[in-house]
């Protein structure tokens, strides 16, 4: 580290001007400019604070007799003794023994005599065996006393050499071209095939000149032709040979995401495939992988909700999550008492961060996150690392849920081999979603954080301290703010929506204040389309108005409502009227469980989807089955199987215990 004392030699800079110290008083130091002879008084104080502050520089300076030289101590980087390599460390350790010898023997720089005869001992008390001579000695004494900061500048200047390129200009500008040329390419060849083309062209480019009688260009060998590829900026290089892409995550530096300081100041949301295989809760037979949406709290690391569900992502599923994190978990605990912690983790986020995903990148889901009062925020194109929490979520749900359950897969055939995940497969879905409240509430949210030294769960509890979660007021407004938003007129039949009319007395008395022909916006519940919520055209305030056909459209959830519409249509070309639809769904439902028994997976996935199946159903107490697809609809207690009413068995019951360490 450099030094300096206020003495004689001490030279500034302060306003571009030099200033030689001269003298000083008690408390005021006086300088002179070597150029023109003007004086400057400084307090001593504000002397050092404008060192401090930058404002004055302190120079490194020599004099002669004719110019003083100097050298910025604070613009120049100064060399340190830790970067130095233990050979010339030692060598600098060997200097200052003889030098603090010297001394010590009370020897001055001038007896050269002395400094010989002293030399000798000093060699054998070291163990040197090539000591210095006397006037080395006296070099060193001399740089010791003189410089500002000796240690430095007794180090040899060896350990500062860098290497310079041996050829000349021309021909290193010849070499880079011609790295450009067939090194930096997005064929990517060898540096070896690629300096075999530098060898050519520099044999082709020197007969010209030699033609010419120009001075032929220098040749570098192998080694220098490998040693400029890696000194070449590695993101533009990158860039030729691999793409933007490949460049950005190579050479990514991560430099953190949008801060959190509180609970629900920031939450992560994103999906994932489960790598998991679940079985019908009443058929036993596989339904497939199913998906997971998830949110995360950033500050707290806490899962606040989640959906599961055989939809890959998607508003629903988005929506679904968000429905979970925004109410209370306290009916899991009276559903399932084998949950031991409590679960007190839920509420709306200030922002919700997601990827550029086609659902998260939908207005539907800015407009229904503005609405609920939050925010988004969307990281840059695959880059996860913005979203750090939850995909640390999905690795510790990978390497800790998933890792002892019967039924688990891979990611690829080869990391499978042999295991067949859909013969082990026996956890059902119903099952699989207790599995999840269990694992997050007696796992996850209590297992301490490796940096912050305290569990998700007590982290929660301490911040929402002083900030309270903000709720949603009511359960309507958010089936209103997480619906499906359309415009219809409504007319004699009422509105009209896919082929479904919604009339109801409510609907007659605002007909009777507004007359009919109006147009007016409503929003349907995708998970229930028995009924729409209209909104008044002069009042904004939402009434519920009941689909006409209750016995069709009652739990029908849109994705079902939108197959039987497709279905009709392979049947009949015409109009399909409701009639036609039910007749429909009882073909289909006959057509399912002859297809139940086939072993395409990604048909099981769809009859899943059929079914409904989700996270949330289950949570509503809701037996979903492939084996009854529309039973959401028909809302029977027995399902009717070859003509035999059997019970339809509660997915509660019979669940396996588990536990994650």
């Amino acid at each position: 580290m450099r030094q300096f004392q206020i003495a004689k030699g001490l030279v500034i800079r302060s306003h571009g001007q030099l200033y030689e110290f001269t003298d000083r008083a008690i408390s005021e130091l006086y300088f002179q400019s070597p150029e023109n002879g003007q004086r400057i008084v400084i307090k001593e104080a504000d002397f050092l604070s404008s060192v401090e502050d930058g404002t004055v520089h302190i120079l490194d300076s020599r004099s002669s007799q004719k110019i003083l030289l100097t050298e910025d101590l604070q613009q120049t980087a100064a060399p340190l003794i830790v970067d130095v390599e233990n050979k010339y460390l030692k060598d600098l350790q060997r200097r200052l023994y003889y030098i603090h010898s010297i001394q010590k023997a009370e020897i001055s720089r001038g007896c050269r005599e002395k400094i010989k005869n002293e030399i000798p001992k000093l060699a054998a008390e070291l163990k040197d065996e090539s000591p210095p001579s006397a006037s080395a000695v006296q070099a060193w004494l001399l740089i010791y006393e003189r410089a500002i900061d000796p240690n430095i500048k007794l180090i040899t200047k060896n350990a500062y050499r860098k290497r310079v390129n041996q050829i000349d200009l021309e021909s290193e500008l010849f070499l880079q071209d011609q790295i450009q040329l067939h090194y930096a390419q997005m064929t990517r060849p060898s540096v070896a095939d690629a300096f075999k083309h530098y060898l050519r062209s520099l044999e082709l480019e020197n007969k010209g000149r030699l033609a010419d009688g120009a001075a032929i260009l220098q040749q570098v060998s192998y080694k220098t032709y490998y040693n400029r590829t890696k000194q070449l900026p590695q993101k533009e290089l990158l860039i030729a040979r691999h793409g933007y892409e490949v460049a950005r995550k190579q050479l990514k530096v991560s430099q953190g995401h949008l801060p959190a300081d509180y609970p629900l100041d920031v939450v992560e949301i994103d999906h994932t495939l489960m790598n998991l295989y679940v079985v019908d809760d009443i058929s036993y037979l596989p339904l497939g992988r199913p998906w997971i949406t998830a949110i995360k709290d950033r500050h707290t690391n806490v899962l606040l909700g989640f959906y599961i569900s055989f939809h890959a992502g998607g508003l629903q599923a988005i929506f679904g999550a968000i429905k979970h994190s925004l109410r209370s978990h306290q009916y899991a605990f009276e559903e399932w008492p084998e949950l031991e912690n409590s679960w007190t983790a839920f509420g709306l986020g200030t922002i919700y961060c997601s990827d550029r995903g086609a659902d998260f990148m939908s207005q539907q889901y800015w407009r229904a996150l503005l609405d609920l009062g939050a925010s988004y925020e969307l990281c840059e194109r695959r880059t996860p690392w913005l979203k750090g929490s939850i995909e640390r979520f999905f690795l510790t749900l990978e390497r800790t849920f998933f890792e002892t359950l019967p039924g688990k897969t891979f990611n690829s055939l080869a990391k499978r081999q042999d295991y067949d995940p859909k013969q082990h497969a026996v956890i059902r879905f119903s099952t699989l979603v207790f599995l999840m409240h269990k694992w997050a509430v007696d796992y996850h949210n209590v297992t301490p954080h490796s940096r912050k030294m305290a569990t998700p769960l007590e982290l929660w509890n301490e911040g929402i301290g002083f900030a309270p979660p903000p709720l949603p007021a009511s359960t309507q407004s958010l089936d209103i703010i997480l619906g499906e938003r359309h415009q219809g007129m409504v007319r004699n039949e009422g509105i009209q929506y896919l082929g479904l009319h919604y009339a109801d007395p409510g609907l007659q008395e605002l007909v009777d204040e507004l007359g009919r022909g109006f147009t007016a916006d409503f929003v349907v519940n995708p998970d229930n389309l028995g009924y729409i919520q209209l909104k008044h055209p002069r009042t904004g305030q939402y009434q519920r108005v009941n689909c006409t056909r209750p016995d069709y459209s009652h739990g029908l959830t849109l994705f079902q409502h939108k197959y039987l519409r497709h279905e009709a249509k392979i049947y009949s070309k015409s109009n399909h009227s409701i009639e036609q639809l039910l007749d429909v769904r009882a073909v289909m439902e006959d057509k399912i469980k002859e297809d139940i028994a086939l072993k395409d997976s990604a048909h099981k996935k769809q009859l899943g989807r059929i079914a409904a199946i989700n996270s949330n159903a289950v949570l509503e107490k809701q037996t979903r089955s492939t084996t009854a697809v529309f039973a959401n609809v028909q809302r029977s207690k027995a399902l009717v199987v070859d003509g035999d009413a059997t019970e339809i068995p509660t997915p509660f019951t019979n669940i396996p215990h588990y536990q994650w360490e």
